[in-house]
């Protein structure tokens, strides 16, 4: 619990590649303790995931904290009785996700925004294309996530599927349109959110070249306040 305690001390100053890592320096000593502990593992799957799309400098660095952040989602879904039961007896992961609870909604997401982090930043365009199944499994993640909560943690949800319909090609059911459909179902719930923006722009006016619109999202992201916006400090 005090180790707990000295990690949200640490996410309201960790503004730093060095802060970031001294935060989940102080996780993965929870997990030495209590290698079960759900807080540690989720939290970690979120700063394991920053890590690499904030600080990593290369695709291998950003591949190991991405499967890193991966695997100890796997292991925050776990803490679900029902669900360990159905990877216990050979179910995948994205498959059993359909199980999973309101609790384990952290570890779904990070799953799911890892996974697809690692997709469109560290595979080329033949590999993607090679490795369309992906989507398939994060399509499964996101219905679940949707079945739970859709306005979740501010809109996570329909950004999640803003985004998959933003990046995925059309053969594995890109669609922009629906793309700023659920970009807007994020925005309307998600007020107060950096994230909602910031994907849109990122993902969404990037692809469709629409710069007024970029420009106007990532602006609104920079006027607010870090310390007291509802997306986490870090």
């Amino acid at each position: 619990s005090s180790l707990i305690a000295q990690a949200n001390r640490q996410i309201k100053i960790a503004d730093t590649q060095e802060k970031l890592a001294d935060l989940i320096s102080t996780y993965e000593q929870v997990l030495e303790i209590e290698p079960a502990n759900y807080e540690a593992l989720w939290s970690l799957g979120r700063y394991y995931m920053l890590m690499g799309v904030a600080y990593a400098d290369s695709v291998k660095i950003k591949k190991e904290y991405y499967v890193k952040a991966i695997q100890v989602c796997e292991r925050g879904m776990y803490t679900n009785i029902e669900f360990k039961k159905l990877v216990d007896s050979g179910a995948p992961v994205w498959d059993a996700s359909s199980v999973l609870t309101i609790r384990e909604i952290e570890s779904i997401y990070y799953w799911y925004a890892s996974l697809g982090a690692y997709y469109s930043e560290c595979m080329n365009p033949v590999e993607k294309i090679l490795n369309l199944n992906i989507g398939k499994k994060n399509k499964k993640m996101i219905a679940s996530m949707m079945a739970i909560n859709p306005a979740w943690g501010g809109g996570h949800p329909y950004a999640a599927w803003a985004a998959y319909y933003a990046v995925a090609p059309s053969i594995a059911g890109g669609d922009l349109k629906k793309s700023a459909e659920y970009f807007a179902k994020a925005d309307q719930v998600g007020t107060g959110w950096l994230y909602v923006r910031f994907q849109r722009a990122r993902y969404l006016h990037a692809k469709t070249k629409d710069w007024t619109a970029y420009r106007n999202d990532l602006e609104w992201v920079i006027a607010q306040d870090p310390l007291t916006a509802l997306s986490p400090y870090p």
